[in-house]
């Protein structure tokens, strides 16, 4: 049992040394764009919509399942959305399109998104955003972030 251990232990210390210098280009994954490809009204409550979104990722291959999220106007919650799989090539520099879907708050208006709509402008608007990621060998990690400002990221 012993000389077991000490396998695993050899093992695992390898697999840490193995993925430290491509930890280090994690970091410098970059969304470099997001722009809207299609937009789809699903009645009066919800839609669907195609993002193209483009990712710098000097890094290894991964997936982004279970994307769920909840759309935030000056605090009050105004649309829940979800996404599809993304599946993001490694050592890559590429415009991926995103299918997804988004249905409103019950709380939420026509009349005050047509204003919205109308305004253009993302001042006031957050999301908290929960999303898995599988690197191709099968190693996953759930992501969770709140209140991102999206007036704040649509300028960087």
């Amino acid at each position: 049992m012993g000389r077991v251990k000490t396998i695993i232990s050899i093992f695992a210390g390898v697999l840490l040394l193995a993925m430290i210098p491509s930890c280090s280009k994690v970091k410098d994954i970059k969304i470099t764009s997001v722009g809207l490809e299609s937009f789809s009204p699903k009645g009066f409550r919800s839609a669907d919509a195609v993002l193209a979104i483009g990712i710098d990722n000097p890094a290894m291959g991964f997936i982004i399942t279970k994307v769920n999220g909840m759309l935030k106007y000056n605090g009050e919650d105004f649309a829940a959305y979800s996404a599809d799989s993304l599946s993001v090539d490694k050592k890559s520099v590429k415009v991926y399109d995103l299918p997804c879907s988004a249905e409103l708050s019950e709380s939420v208006g026509l009349r005050q998104v047509m204003a919205l709509l109308k305004n253009g402008s993302l001042e006031g608007f957050t999301t908290d955003v929960e999303a898995h990621v599988t690197l191709k060998n099968g190693v996953g990690k759930t992501f969770k972030f709140k209140d991102l400002d999206l007036n704040k990221l649509s300028n960087e």
